[in-house]
């Protein structure tokens, strides 16, 4: 439920929007503001493509979290995977629906800690999050569970819950099932740049659970992908800095739900 859901590129656009609003002006009486508009333009497309912005904001979002659990696993504990949005694919002339792309990870390690669990014994559960809101006729809740199951995960392990629609009713709803599971541990897997707007509203609900980053994202200029790859990662910063900003705006104006202080669930110990 966090991103990769609305298509084109936020970043792309914004930056022909300056250089066209640029030109105009600099044909018009305004020559100074037009050709501040056209360098500025010129100087983010070329820190974007050169791979250095988007790596830089990357870093800021992804280097707090780690890849690894901070404590062995124990009995009660419950992993929250959120939704990342669905497709529809045409497969040997049949349409089917599945996560995108960069949801495997998390279901991957999802089915990794399941397996994990099981040959422990110890008791775990995991809550797959999102609506349709793709329009796919299959909620991301629903597609996600079908792929931990496939991948040898109970079905009776997972709670779906396909009603939010974005980021902050997912994490209220998400609040709301584990005061009635009241785990003795809660682990949200996630990919790692979109962790920490996950875990401010989370936090928000009296939600504090210890966080496992699924996958990364760099940029390596020397791929054939760069650009797109650099564009995207921009996107994402933009998605989850706007997202954040929001927020704290939001708390400012008393917008938002009142906020939980009593907490859900036990704190992590560590979260490196």
């Amino acid at each position: 439920m966090f991103t990769f859901r609305k298509s084109g590129h936020v970043t792309l656009n914004l930056i022909t929007a300056l250089l066209v609003l640029g030109v105009f002006l600099w044909w018009g009486k305004w020559r100074k503001t037009g050709v501040l508009l056209i360098a500025l333009a010129v100087i983010s497309y070329g820190a974007i493509v050169s791979t250095w912005l988007p790596n830089f904001l990357m870093n800021r979002l992804q280097e707090p979290y780690s890849s690894k659990l901070a404590e062995p696993l124990e009995n009660n504990t419950v992993f929250v995977v959120f939704g990342l949005g669905t497709q529809t694919v045409n497969e040997q002339g049949h349409n089917t629906v599945e996560p995108l792309t960069f949801s495997y990870g998390s279901i991957f390690a999802a089915a990794r800690f399941y397996h994990e669990c099981q040959s422990s014994g110890v008791s775990c559960a995991f809550i797959t999050t999102g609506a349709d809101v793709a329009g796919t006729g299959v909620s991301e809740a629903a597609s996600t569970a079908a792929e931990l199951e496939k991948a040898g995960v109970d079905s009776r392990a997972i709670i779906q819950d396909d009603r939010p629609h974005n980021a902050w009713t997912t994490a209220r709803n998400v609040a709301a099932i584990l005061r009635e599971l009241k785990p003795a541990r809660v682990v949200v897997l996630q990919p790692a740049p979109m962790m920490g707007r996950t875990l401010l509203y989370l936090a928000h609900f009296g939600v504090k659970p210890e966080p496992v980053a699924t996958s990364y994202l760099t940029v390596n200029g020397s791929t054939h992908f760069s650009t797109s790859l650099s564009f995207l990662a921009m996107d994402l910063a933009l998605n989850e800095e706007m997202g954040a900003w929001r927020y704290v705006t939001y708390n400012l104006m008393d917008w938002n739900t009142p906020k939980a202080f009593v907490q859900t669930v036990p704190a992590p110990r560590s979260t490196q």
